[in-house]
């Protein structure tokens, strides 16, 4: 295990992963290694970037994709569903002030997986490597892959600490995923009785719309990949019904019954 130099130009990304050990019967092995030469890098730890598959994200780009405002951690209104979504509106009451599109909850286009971390956690130093592995396997940050899996440092400041306890992040590693649509992680009778955060499993539940956190053992790369990619499934689902082939089947059906009135 080679050691971590007190040094601020080290990316975040070289700070979680180089900590972890290698183990020549890790099927994610060639991952470790190929960080071992990124010690000597000199980058803005700070700034939004891509290295590799993963991106780095800042908290504009954080609260961008989960729909929150980033000075508040407030959820956003959802585009589909508020009437005033995209309007124009003053950023003042004083005259000849400028104006500016209303922030809504929008979808982007793509799905994301983001690793929420702590410097000094070292579970989080010990997936890292295997979190950039599935990246690679999954060719994350290609259009073909239509994924994002990005890292999220939340005591990097006070707004990152602020914008993690807004999303639920209450011990790490969290690995969350967003995508298109809502995503349900528990059910009403488990959440009757055992309660909202208990029912949807150790993580506890989600608090935004179209995120959802993974429940499962964060030391099994096979089992955190398999969830990534489970979760694309139920996010091009969402997307095929409310923008693709099968929402213009479905609103001519409706039409029909309505007798051809749109």
């Amino acid at each position: 295990m080679r050691p971590f130099p007190a040094s601020a130009s080290v990316s975040a990304a070289a700070a979680l992963v180089l900590l972890a050990s290698v183990s020549g019967s890790d099927p994610y092995a060639s991952s470790y290694q190929s960080y071992n030469t990124a010690m000597d890098q000199t980058i803005d730890a700070h700034a939004a970037r891509r290295e590799r598959n993963l991106d780095h994200w800042d908290g504009e780009t954080l609260a961008a994709y989960l729909g929150m405002d980033p000075e508040t951690g407030e959820p956003l209104p959802d585009a589909g569903s508020d009437p005033d979504a995209g309007s124009i509106s003053p950023t003042g009451i004083g005259a000849g002030e400028s104006q500016r599109p209303q922030r809504v909850d929008e979808y982007v286009g793509h799905d994301a997986a983001i690793l929420f971390y702590a410097q000094w956690c070292p579970n989080c130093h010990a997936l890292a490597p295997n979190y950039d592995a599935i990246a690679t396997l999954l060719g994350a940050g290609t259009v073909k892959s239509n994924l994002i899996m990005a890292l999220f440092d939340c005591e990097r400041d006070a707004q990152h600490a602020m914008l993690c306890s807004a999303a639920g992040v209450k011990h790490y590693p969290t690995v969350m995923f967003i995508g298109s649509g809502p995503f349900h992680d528990t059910d009403p009778i488990s959440k009757a009785l055992l309660g909202k955060d208990k029912s949807a499993g150790p993580a506890g539940a989600s608090k935004l719309r179209r995120a959802v956190k993974f429940q499962g053992d964060w030391r099994y790369g096979d089992q955190v990949m398999d969830w990534i990619k489970c979760m694309r499934g139920l996010s091009s689902w969402h997307r095929l019904n409310t923008q693709g082939f099968m929402s213009v089947l479905r609103r001519g059906i409706f039409d029909l019954f309505r007798g051809g009135k749109g």
